[in-house]
C-alpha cells in the first residue's frame, strides 16, 4: 500500500469510527494550600501553590479531559499509529478487511475488527468470524489479538483472547517491531477461529437434557431454580431477576437451535449480549463482552460446555 493511499485510508478509518483524537501526556500539578487570604467579599480563602509531581496525565483531545495518570517514562500511543499498524500487519491476509473500529471507556482502549470473507456454518446457524485487535491508550493492556464471532440468527457475540496473543511490552516496543509481530498473531488467531468453529459444531451435535441448563445457571450464578427454598428465598430481587433472565435466554436459544450444547452456550451469549448488565457508557456493552464481566461469563460457559462433551475412547 503506497504511503499516500495508506494515509488516506488511515484518516478515513479514524474519522468514520470516532477515533480522530490524540492522547497528550501533560504534567500533573498538585495544588497545596500554603496560607489563608481574603477575597473581594471579605471571606477567608486558602492560597494554594502548584507543585510539580512525578506523574503525568493522559489528555484526550476530543473529550478535553484527562483519562488516566502515568509516570514520566510512559510513552502514549496514538490511534493513527494503531490503525496504521493494523493495516500494515494485515496486508498478508487478503481475506481480511476492517469491518469496524472504535474506542472504549473514553478512549482508554481502542478496538479494531477485521472481518473474514463469508460465513461459517454451525448446525443450521451462520456465524460471522472476526479477528479482534485491542490496544490501550492508557497502558492498562498489551496489544491483544483474539477472535470474535457474531451469530447471524440472533446477533449474539462471543470473543476470545489468548494470553499468547498479547504483546506484554506494549509501550516499549517500537511501532515497526509491533507491525512485524502482528501478522504472526493474526495467523494464530485465524487458526484459533477455525478450531472454535469445529468446537461449536461438536456442541451442535451433542444432545443434552434440560437439567444441564440448571447446572449451567448454577455454574454461572451459584444458584438455580432447583436450589433449596432457603437459598431462593434469601436471594435479592436483582439476583432473582438475573436468574430468570438467564433461563429465558437459554430457553429461547435451545428452542431455536435444539436441545444441544450449542443451544445452551448460545443462551448464555444471548444473555451477555442483550440482557446482562454492562457499563452505561458508549460501547459499554461491547467493552464488557470483549474484556469485562460478560467476557468472563462467556468464557465460563464455554469451559462448562467443553467439560460436558462426551469423552471419546
Amino acid at each position: 500500500m503506497e504511503n499516500l493511499e495508506l494515509e488516506q485510508k488511515v484518516n478515513e478509518i479514524l474519522t468514520s469510527n470516532g477515533l480522530d483524537f490524540s492522547i497528550l501526556k501533560v504534567p500533573l500539578v498538585a495544588k497545596v494550600p500554603v496560607a489563608n487570604g481574603i477575597d473581594d467579599k471579605g471571606e477567608i480563602i486558602p492560597i494554594v501553590r502548584g507543585i510539580e509531581t512525578d506523574y503525568f496525565g493522559l489528555y484526550n483531545t476530543k473529550l478535553g479531559k484527562v483519562i488516566h495518570s502515568v509516570k514520566g517514562s510512559y510513552t502514549p500511543s496514538q490511534n493513527k499509529e494503531i490503525v496504521e499498524m493494523v493495516l500494515k500487519g494485515s496486508e498478508p491476509f487478503g481475506e481480511l478487511s476492517i469491518q469496524t473500529a472504535g474506542s472504549l471507556h473514553e478512549g482508554r482502549k481502542v478496538f479494531i475488527q477485521l472481518a473474514l470473507d463469508g460465513f461459517a456454518n454451525v448446525g443450521n446457524d451462520k456465524v460471522k468470524r472476526y479477528i479482534t485487535i485491542i490496544d490501550s491508550n492508557d497502558g492498562s493492556t498489551g496489544l491483544s489479538v483474539g477472535i470474535g464471532d457474531l451469530t447471524m440468527s440472533c446477533s449474539n457475540q462471543f470473543y476470545q483472547f489468548n494470553k499468547a496473543g498479547t504483546m506484554k511490552a506494549r509501550h516499549t516496543m517500537s511501532i515497526d517491531s509491533k507491525i512485524k509481530e502482528l501478522p504472526y498473531l493474526i495467523k494464530e488467531a485465524l487458526s484459533s477461529s477455525m478450531k472454535l468453529i469445529e468446537t461449536y459444531n461438536k456442541f451442535a451435535s451433542t444432545k443434552v437434557s434440560r437439567d444441564l441448563a440448571n447446572k449451567m445457571v448454577n455454574h454461572l450464578l451459584g444458584f438455580d431454580k432447583t436450589s433449596s427454598d432457603t437459598i431462593l428465598n434469601e436471594l435479592k430481587s436483582r439476583s432473582t431477576n438475573a436468574m430468570e433472565s438467564l433461563y429465558t435466554c437459554i430457553e429461547t436459544e435451545m428452542n431455536g437451535k435444539g436441545q444441544n450444547l450449542w443451544g445452551l452456550h448460545s443462551g448464555v451469549t444471548r444473555w451477555t449480549t442483550h440482557e446482562k448488565s454492562a457499563p452505561r457508557r458508549e460501547n459499554g456493552r461491547l467493552e464488557s463482552s470483549m474484556m469485562g464481566t460478560n467476557y468472563r461469563t462467556n468464557q465460563s460457559s464455554l469451559e462448562f460446555c467443553l467439560d460436558s462433551l462426551p469423552v471419546l475412547v
